[in-house]
């Protein structure tokens, strides 16, 4: 059928056709075979809606005493192609094909977006990194501040620490991370957790200089990330951080028994010796 959006309304009455669904969407972003964005849209819209429809009759049977009391047996018996289907089969395929180009694959990943918010959708931030990922690889970073300022891409926990740790390409990013999470009024711990796992450990100590936390932050807790790099200089300049601070703190470079650093102290000696303890600067 020629009639791609003709072809989605028969196949969303069919139970079992979600793998043939997929194969349409990507055949409508397959250079040679792709369908215009107004198509594309239409087609994400009628995913989307039965998408939504079956969300809610899924709430509806969880909030009544019997499984299927107020599940709508008509959306039962439809096809549902859900965020992670598209993601997994469609988008993550095609993102990386050197043949589309990605201000195409950017307003493709767009419009499912825009599809997904307009039934009130949230949107997965896998989708978003997608976008993200695809603009700094080609170093759009306008349309991404832009994108970012007005709300295209919606506040997240995952997608600030996404913008934190794109810092070194992109300084702008670390301002509009900080004033998302403001937005967002998160939590400072979980997102310096997330930056230590990625090991974004100088992202993470300007992002605790930027919310004023130097004083509080567990130095065990970045001691032990830089340890786990295996970079020494990295180790080296994290281990000064802490050191400068329980100067400033305590007058002391030493750190604490409670803060549990002892491990961490023999092992900045053994990389550096006992005298490049309490110095300042790094050594060449």
């Amino acid at each position: 059928m020629s009639d791609k959006a003709k072809l989605v309304d028969f196949l969303l009455l069919r139970k079992d056709s979600k793998m043939v669904i997929l194969t349409v969407c990507k055949q409508m972003l397959t250079p040679g075979m792709q369908a215009n964005l107004v198509t594309i849209a239409q087609i994400f819209d009628k995913l989307n809606a039965v998408y939504k429809n079956h969300l809610e009759a899924e709430l509806l049977a969880q909030a009544s005493d019997s499984p299927k009391q107020g599940f709508d047996a008509t959306y039962e018996k439809r096809a549902v192609v859900d965020q992670s289907d598209m993601y997994t089969h469609v988008f993550s395929v095609y993102v990386d094909n050197k043949e589309i180009k990605y201000k195409f694959m950017v307003a493709v990943l767009i419009e499912y977006i825009r599809s997904l918010n307009q039934v009130q959708i949230p949107v997965q931030h896998y989708l978003y990194e997608l976008v993200i990922n695809l603009l700094v690889h080609h170093n759009c970073f306008y349309q991404l501040h832009q994108f970012l300022q007005y709300h295209v891409l919606s506040d997240s926990k995952p997608l600030a620490c996404l913008m934190l740790s794109l810092e070194s390409v992109y300084p702008p990013a670390h301002q509009l991370a900080l004033d998302m999470l403001k937005r967002l009024n998160t939590a400072n711990e979980e997102i310096i957790e997330v930056l230590l796992s990625k090991q974004h450990l100088l992202s993470a100590l300007r992002f605790i200089r930027s919310v004023n936390a130097i004083d509080t932050i567990s130095a065990r807790k970045f001691l032990e990330a830089a340890k786990q790099t295996d970079d020494k200089m990295l180790f080296y300049t994290i281990f000064k951080v802490f050191e400068q601070r329980n100067i400033r703190l305590r007058s002391d470079p030493k750190f604490v028994p409670g803060e549990h650093c002892d491990l961490y102290v023999k092992h900045f000696e053994f990389l550096f010796g006992a005298e490049a303890l309490a110095q300042s600067g790094v050594p060449t």
